[in-house]
This record gives C-alpha cells, sequence and structure tokens, in this order.
C-alpha cells in the first residue's frame, strides 16, 4: 500500500469543485466601466500551472487601468494550482475550478462570467504590461463613434515573444478573407474583444486543440467585426504548449481549410496549405501531399472553383499574386520599410519599459 493511499474500509477523497472571488465574497471591491472608461476583462484557464500562475495574477492586479476584472477558471488542477488561486481569492472577480473537455471548452466556459465592454484572454504561464488594459481602453474610445455604444470590434495589440532567453516584438499581421488560408500571425492574448464581437464571433470550437482562435477570429472577420491594430505591446508571450506540436498545428490548419471550403477535394485542401501556409518549414513532414508543380495546380484549382467567390478572394488576400506561375513556394520576404518600422517599435516599447517600471495597485 503507498502511504498516500487511505486507510481500508474508507473511500479516497474526491476532488471537489470550488468556485469564489470577490463576486461571492466582496462584490463591492468588483469594478465597474462607465462612458470613457471601459472595464476590461481578463480570462485565464488554467490546468497545473503552479510555478508560472502567481506572476499572470500579479500582472492583472497592479495593472495601470482601473477598471479592470479577472475570470480565472481551473480544470481541476492537482500540482497545487488551486491553492495558488484561492491564495489570491480577494485579487480575483470569479474563479472556477471543475472539469472540462480542454482548452476551448474552458474559454467558451469562462466567457459566459465576464461583465467587461473588452474582453481579452491570457494564459496561466503569460503576463500582461503594466499598461496593457490602458492601451487597449483607450483604443477603443478613439475608435468608437459614440462612447457606450455596443460595436463589434476587436483591438489587435502587439506581444513580446520570449522563446528561451530571447525576446521579440510580435506585431498583429493584418485580418482578411486570406486568413482562413494563411494561418494569422497574431498573439491571440493580444486581442480585445467587445461583448458585440463575441456574439458575432461565437463560441471556440472545442474540436480543435490548437486553432480553434484562429477560426475564432477569421469567423468573427466573416461575421463583419472590425478590426483595429494597435503596435503597442500588452502581453509577455510564452513560446511552447501545444502551440509548438507544428505537425499537429499544420493538420488542423488543414482541417479549416476543408471546414471552410468544403466543396474542395483533400487533394485540393493540401495544395492550397502548401501554397500559402505562413511556416514552409513545418511542412517538410508532408512533402508528399505538395504537387510537382505548385503555381499551375493553382490555377487548375481556382478555374475548378470559379463560381466559389469566397475562395478566390481569399486566395488573392493570401498572396496567389505571387505564387502565380511559380512551380515551388514562394517565400514572402519583408520588405525594408516594413523591417525599419518594426525595429523602431521595437527599440521604442523596449525603451519604454525600462524606463517605465511597473507600479504596484494594490486593489
Amino acid at each position: 500500500m503507498s502511504p498516500d493511499d487511505p486507510p481500508a474500509g474508507t473511500e479516497r477523497p474526491s476532488r471537489r469543485r470550488i468556485e469564489g472571488g470577490l463576486r461571492l465574497t466582496d462584490p463591492g471591491r468588483c469594478r465597474t466601466g462607465g462612458p470613457g472608461h471601459p472595464l476590461v476583462s481578463y480570462v485565464t484557464v488554467v490546468r497545473n500551472a503552479k510555478a508560472t500562475l502567481r506572476r499572470t495574477l500579479d500582472s492583472v492586479r497592479t495593472q495601470q487601468w482601473r477598471e479592470v476584472e479577472h475570470i480565472v477558471v481551473d480544470g481541476l488542477s492537482d500540482d497545487g494550482t488551486r491553492d495558488v488561486i484561492e491564495a489570491h481569492a480577494g485579487q480575483i472577480d470569479y474563479y472556477l475550478s471543475e472539469p472540462d473537455a480542454g482548452l476551448y471548452d474552458a474559454l467558451n466556459k469562462a466567457l459566459t462570467h465576464v461583465r467587461g465592454d473588452l474582453v481579452c484572454v491570457l494564459n496561466a504561464d503569460d503576463w500582461l504590461t503594466p499598461d496593457a488594459a490602458a492601451v487597449a481602453a483607450r483604443a477603443l474610445v478613439r475608435c468608437s463613434p459614440a462612447p457606450g455604444r455596443a460595436e463589434p470590434v476587436m483591438i489587435l495589440t502587439s506581444a513580446w515573444l520570449h522563446a528561451g532567453r530571447r525576446r521579440k516584438l510580435w506585431p498583429p499581421a493584418p485580418l482578411n478573407a486570406g486568413s482562413w488560408l494563411r494561418c494569422p500571425k497574431i498573439c491571440h492574448n493580444g486581442v480585445y474583444a467587445t461583448p458585440a464581437a463575441l456574439t458575432l464571433a461565437g463560441p471556440y470550437d472545442s474540436r480543435y486543440r490548437i486553432v480553434g482562435d484562429t477560426r475564432w477570429l477569421c469567423t468573427a472577420f466573416d461575421a463583419g467585426v472590425r478590426f483595429v491594430s494597435c503596435a503597442a505591446p500588452t502581453v509577455h508571450y510564452m513560446s511552447g504548449g501545444l502551440s509548438s506540436d507544428t505537425r499537429r498545428h499544420v493538420e488542423e490548419c488543414a482541417r479549416l481549410v476543408a471546414e471552410r471550403f468544403p466543396a474542395l477535394s483533400a487533394l485540393e485542401v493540401w495544395t492550397l496549405v502548401h501554397g500559402f501556409y505562413p511556416w514552409p518549414d513545418n511542412l517538410a513532414p508532408f512533402a508528399a501531399t505538395c504537387p510537382d508543380d505548385l503555381g499551375r495546380s493553382l490555377e487548375t484549382l481556382l478555374a475548378n472553383h470559379a463560381g466559389d467567390e469566397a475562395l478566390l478572394a481569399s486566395a488573392m488576400a493570401a498572396g496567389l499574386a505571387e505564387q502565380r506561375g511559380h512551380p515551388r513556394r514562394v517565400r514572402a520576404r519583408r520588405s525594408l520599410s516594413t523591417q525599419l518600422q518594426r525595429g523602431g517599435w521595437r527599440t521604442w516599447y523596449g525603451l519604454r519599459e525600462v524606463m517605465a517600471p511597473p507600479r504596484p495597485r494594490l486593489r
């Protein structure tokens, strides 16, 4: 018998569902928004992240924008994560710990508890810049024609991408019809959505494990959500986790194309993936699915589906003009002006971070 086993004749105690936070214990301390002062809701779903969750919670607590709330949904962690959550109950507006069916199922559950004018997903191993909520809230105020009007808007902000000891600025790429084929280079944790935008985007599709956020963004675009880009970084994003499974990422992107354009054959789906997937090196394990002449195969594919205006629009926006006539994949190169612009942003926001250290604001 293991030392951890209960005595003979007794049952092992079950992990119980728990909920708590300021809404239940001290609702008077919960923040609210108002005209010109949007309430920003951060949503964190977590499963066994005891080592990093405290930093995430602290980054929300010390935001320089006053109107902030935090919702935490835990998938019945068993590594001490729930102890961290309960120890910080005085700064979390609402938390819940119960079984779920994965990341996107937990996100859908968490979103039913938000009350903010802007909503952002914050991973349990990432952390916010001190002015994150202020950047997003002010961007919303600037782009809203009428204060308090519930418009379907998503604010796309930059992120600091951490890979080992390296850090680089990750600005949001344009989101358009080509994003279904190109997998938009947008940090999900830098996206701030209004409630009206959440309604149009609909729930996350829990059938996906990695690209559910890509599908969600593309669905929002098709539904008419307005996207506003902002160069300022709002989150420190740690690479790794499920998204580092490149093989599965490619497979799910192919599945996404097949779902969006159901008239395509499997071979045609892979032709589009090889033509527009943004990280060609990840396609090496799928070399057998690549046509001998990629440019000609794309032309044939589009000719066979000439009546599908949505498919043509996606291919054009994804970069069809550059790929036409080339039998092999054409690697897109950033222009010199784009490189200089990114370098300027990286320098400017890096200096701002050094010169203006965060000032803790206790709730």
